[in-house]
């Protein structure tokens, strides 16, 4: 549904129930009744009192979850079937970065972060199929990245589950479109999360990272989320299988 208000289109996602991986993370807020699903029991109780602050009330569910865990996976979407009813929505956006050198990088390293990147978003979406399936109708949003296009150095394991949830996107997009099913990758560029002051980047190196991106500033957690929301959306309803890039024109100039 598109609504108007306050003199700009609001994209809403009417009844729908949306199951947010990551979603103690700021990207991850954006649905109806929305079940919330993160590694980190804490935060995701900080992403609650919000919810409730704003008077969401019952109309969200927050489920500690590993999407590396197959057993953990499936026991969170019952959860939501119990809490919220069947899901329309998928937004697979649990995701880690750890930087190394090719040649340094762990095989621990390595598995972490496909795990969580890649096999995660597959278990995620998968469950999520099989309810929208019976459904004959839902939307999965993938969290890609603009380093699924492009490879950074220093970034190996990264790029490498980045690229692989593109492809697994339009997989998915192939095989259950005669199910009613859309699925789409957002392509993030450098969003200003708050992780990289925390992480300790050198101001310096940001400086210069912006001056690659024309529209000259690091892109807002708020912007993906809408971009989300617009693939969660019925307005949406003739897309599927595509990337969308949101990084204020970054890779035009590649």
């Amino acid at each position: 549904m598109v609504r108007r208000g306050g003199g700009r289109h609001i994209l809403t996602l009417g009844d729908k129930v949306a199951v947010v991986t990551g979603a103690a993370g700021s990207i991850g807020r954006a649905g109806a009744k929305i079940a919330l699903l993160d590694i980190n029991p804490e935060a995701l109780d900080g992403v609650a009192d919000s919810l409730a602050g704003e008077g969401l009330g019952g109309r969200f569910c927050t489920i500690p979850t590993n999407v590396g865990n197959a057993e953990s996976v499936r026991e969170s979407f019952r959860t939501v079937d119990r809490e919220l009813g069947s899901t329309d929505v998928v937004v697979a956006n649990a995701g880690v970065a750890q930087g190394a050198n090719f040649i340094d990088i762990s095989l621990e390293n390595w598995q972490r972060t496909l795990d969580i990147n890649l096999t995660g978003v597959f278990l995620t979406c998968q469950e999520g199929a099989r309810r929208m399936m019976t459904n004959r109708h839902g939307s999965i949003i993938t969290m890609s990245s603009t380093n699924g296009l492009l490879a950074e150095k220093a970034l190996a394991a990264y790029n490498a589950s980045k690229a692989g949830v593109l492809l697994l996107t339009k997989t998915i997009a192939i095989e259950l479109a005669p199910y009613g099913i859309r699925a789409n990758a957002l392509n993030p560029g450098f969003i200003d999360t708050g992780l990289a002051a925390r992480s300790g980047l050198d101001p310096e190196f940001l400086n210069a990272y912006v001056t690659k991106i024309p529209m000259g500033r690091f892109g807002l957690p708020a912007e993906v989320a809408d971009a989300a929301l617009f693939l969660a959306s019925d307005a949406s309803s003739f897309i599927t299988g595509i990337g969308l890039v949101v990084d204020g024109g970054q890779i035009s100039e590649e």
